[in-house]
């Protein structure tokens, strides 16, 4: 598929641009979506909506030669609250990461990973509240990151809010269709749900995407074996613990 049968696939003219783009998979995503079309043919249409949009996001506007790095562009003292903070997360100190990193956001209060860093480091101690806070504020930076969309799952479903957590893992899935480990923790939450049908479309599509996923397979095994397909399960864990073995 070349841009123009891309753009014609999200109903779109040359020239579009990146906001037009983004704008247009978003409706057809969530129209299409194989857990809100059930219809023939809704599947091939989604992942044909999904192939466009990866083809224009990668024809997007350049970044300037110019782009500076971060250490030549933010004050020298943030960037050393920073780099401490790091420093620290690595060492798994993270209540002395937090105090660096609210030292930086001091300095630069729209720094998103800042906000990750310390969203990250209060999940690492069990503040899902406190660290939902911050990824909200990463997310009202950057709404476009899969990954922050992602990380605010995992913590809604620390707190077992499974229903924000399900909206969470479909944003980050309609930024980044192709992320196996964001359809596994989908499925996990639909499998907490009881909702084995769909938790079973989840893992299978991470298996797809990633077909050495041991713990897709391992938990693809867990959800035929609520369904009573015995066989098939065993099969899952067999193969979940040879990729574990090969590791």
């Amino acid at each position: 598929m070349d841009v123009l049968q891309s753009l014609e696939v999200l109903g779109l003219k040359p020239g579009a641009s990146m906001d037009e783009i983004k704008s247009a998979y978003r409706n057809l995503a969530l129209r299409y979506h194989p857990d809100k079309d059930f219809s023939d043919g809704a599947e091939e249409n989604f992942i044909k909506i999904c192939n466009a949009y990866e083809i224009l996001k990668d024809q997007g506007v350049p970044q300037s030669k110019s782009i500076q790095k971060f250490d030549d562009i933010y004050p020298e003292d943030a960037v050393e609250y920073y780099r401490q903070a790091e420093s620290k997360m690595l060492q798994h100190k993270y209540d002395e990461a937090i105090l660096f990193l609210d030292k930086t956001l001091n300095k630069l209060p729209r720094y998103a990973n800042a906000w990750i860093k310390k969203a990250n480091a209060l999940s690492a101690l069990k503040k899902y509240d406190d660290a939902l806070y911050c990824y909200g504020k990463a997310l009202q930076i950057n709404p476009e990151s899969s990954d922050i969309w992602n990380l605010q799952g995992i913590c809604f479903s620390e707190l077992q809010k499974y229903d924000d957590a399900l909206r969470s893992f479909d944003e980050a899935i309609l930024l980044d269709p192709k992320n196996a480990a964001t359809w596994n923790f989908k499925g996990v939450c639909c499998f907490i749900l009881g909702n084995f049908v769909q938790s079973l479309e989840c893992f299978e599509q991470a298996i797809r995407l990633r077909p050495e996923f041991a713990a897709a397979w391992q938990n693809k095994g867990r959800v035929l074996a609520k369904m009573g397909k015995n066989k098939e399960s065993e099969k899952c864990f067999t193969k979940s613990n040879n990729l574990k073995n090969n590791i």
